[in-house]
């Protein structure tokens, strides 16, 4: 049978770990609201202002001609933190605290690689990389989720890097097209190949040029700093 020294005992042990788990659950709070606070001061980060950061690891450093290279590379957007649209990773929330701690001084600008969809661009209504800006053109990658720079992105978006790659994909395809027509219909239309292609051209060209006003308007060499939708 317990004494009553021993029910003392036990007492004191499951008084003790209540408080632990109150005071467990007080820092996890803290945390949370932390976290909470850098979330709110990302997404709503807008201008430039230079963090200095204590030794920087130099591979995350990048200057601003090869983020518009991988920008136009991906047809990607480079815009500041407070128009992109949607949440924050856990990770990248714990990135900025991990970074901060090098720092002299809370970041509090933050730029965002991302499609277009992932901003709340001036006439609008796929996963970004995350940067600081350090002055003079650079930039610190604090994180990066999601696989926006696959080599399927890249061949997709071919296309629309520049007017003269547009041009050679409708050229292309209309050679394409061409190409694999039967000499059969060739002659019983009364066409040749070459005279089939130029009319491929013509017609691709105008359809092209109805779609690109209809939807696109910029190419990624144009669009990739533009907070514009179109």
């Amino acid at each position: 049978m317990a004494t009553s020294t021993e029910h003392e005992r036990l007492s004191r042990i499951l008084r003790g770990q209540e408080a632990l788990l109150n005071e467990v659950h007080q820092l996890l709070a803290e945390e949370q609201k932390h976290d909470d606070v850098l979330r709110a001061v990302v997404l709503s980060s807008r201008g430039q202002r230079p963090a200095t950061i204590a030794a920087p690891d130099p591979r995350r450093v990048y200057h601003i001609d090869t983020i518009r290279a991988l920008c136009v590379r991906y047809r990607l957007r480079f815009l500041e933190a407070g128009l992109f649209k949607g949440p924050l990773p856990p990770q990248a929330v714990h990135a900025i605290r991990q970074l901060e701690r090098s720092t002299s001084a809370p970041l509090s600008s933050f730029m965002i690689m991302a499609p277009a969809s992932r901003f709340r661009l001036c006439d609008s209504e796929a996963d970004p990389l995350f940067f600081v800006p350090l002055g003079n053109d650079r930039y610190y990658l604090v994180h990066k989720w999601g696989d926006d720079l696959s080599w399927t992105r890249a061949w997709a978006t071919w296309p629309v890097r520049t007017p003269l790659n547009l041009a050679i994909t409708v050229v292309a395809l209309a050679m394409i097209v061409a190409l694999v027509v039967p000499g059969s219909l060739l002659h019983q239309w009364g066409v040749h190949r070459a005279g089939l292609m130029v009319w491929n051209v013509m017609v691709f060209g105008s359809f092209t040029v109805f779609g690109w006003m209809a939807f696109f308007g910029q190419f990624s060499t144009e669009a990739w700093n533009s907070r514009y939708f179109n």
